[in-house]
């Protein structure tokens, strides 16, 4: 498994060069800036790699939406400002999965959906917004799941056993087909096959249909379900049946920048059921405005609001 230490290292350093980046690219860089900059890439080789990596990918992050102010008149001292903002956007680095591309071997952008080929026959699917690295050995095949959700088809190799870890849950593949997703919680789905799936102590074995996530209380809950519906996106579809209005839009959001934000929680809690297509959002949106009870603001492409009637 990947050292704790080490990836908090990793998470560091690219989290202070998405600073770096934000920083010297404004038009408030000082002299001052560029000459603390060069000594923090002098520090450690990895500095000035995660500095090129950052600006490369930064480029191709979607700006973020910014509010315009009048400017003011300093109150802070420059460099606490600008330990301030790098801060700030180490934050923003995270949450918009800059730092998780980083640390990739593959991800694709929101709104995306790639199918990858891997050296051993194996097959994975990655949804929107998602990243992995891929770490094979001579023992082991091991995938890391660092944001997002990948479906894996893949090919039997005793000798070498198929490893997917979550941020907190790893699933060994018996040779198999089946999905791993993380965020608020880890959740392993199998198509076909079987997979063992562990959690510190806990383990379950999961059969064709079966589905295990690990709770906010840290207990690793079996399930079944129709894996097949769970993971249509895989041919750019989302399947509903009876679910929550709150969970659908949540699941459409991941398909396009911004927020959905649900007003109250009587249209929270409408069932939906339907099938939409990930490339036409405006059409999901209509159909919902259209079968339920509510009403869709769309207050500009970063924000929308849903509401009862």
């Amino acid at each position: 498994m990947t050292n704790v230490s080490d990836k908090a290292r990793e998470d560091a350093i690219a989290e202070e060069a998405a600073g770096w980046v934000a920083r010297l690219g404004s038009r408030d860089a000082t002299d001052a800036d560029r000459r603390r900059f060069e000594f923090w890439k002098m520090q450690d080789p990895a500095h000035a790699a995660a500095f090129t990596e950052m600006s490369s990918l930064w480029g191709d992050l979607a700006a973020v939406p910014k509010t315009v102010a009048p400017r003011r008149r300093r109150v802070v001292g420059g460099g606490i400002a600008a330990l301030l903002l790098m801060g700030c956007l180490g934050i923003i680095a995270n949450e918009t999965g800059l730092i998780a591309r980083y640390r990739s071997d593959f991800y694709t952008p929101v709104g995306v959906i790639q199918r990858i080929d891997l050296d051993d026959g194996s097959v994975v699917t990655l949804n929107t917004d998602s990243a992995i690295k891929v770490r094979y050995g001579q023992t082991e095949r091991r995938i890391v799941v660092l944001r997002g959700e990948a479906f894996f088809d893949v090919t039997p190799n005793p000798a070498r056993p198929f490893v997917v870890s979550g941020d907190e849950t790893q699933a060994i593949a018996l040779g198999t087909r089946y999905a791993v997703r993380v965020g608020e919680r880890d959740e392993v789905m199998v198509e076909e096959g079987h997979v063992a799936v562990t959690a510190g102590s806990q383990r379950a074995v999961l059969e064709t249909g079966g589905t295990a996530h690990l709770g906010a209380d840290g207990r690793l809950t079996t399930g079944s379900g129709d894996v097949a519906d769970l993971t249509s996106w895989r041919s750019g579809k989302l399947v509903f049946s009876g679910r929550p209005l709150g969970e659908v839009l949540g699941q459409i959001g991941r398909y396009r920048r911004g927020r959905i934000m649900v007003l109250d929680d009587q249209a929270s809690q409408l069932r939906v059921s339907g099938v939409f297509a990930v490339t036409d959002l405006d059409q999901a949106f209509a159909a919902l405005q259209e079968s339920l009870p509510i009403r869709i603001i769309r207050l500009s492409d970063w924000v929308t609001l849903v509401r009862s009637r």
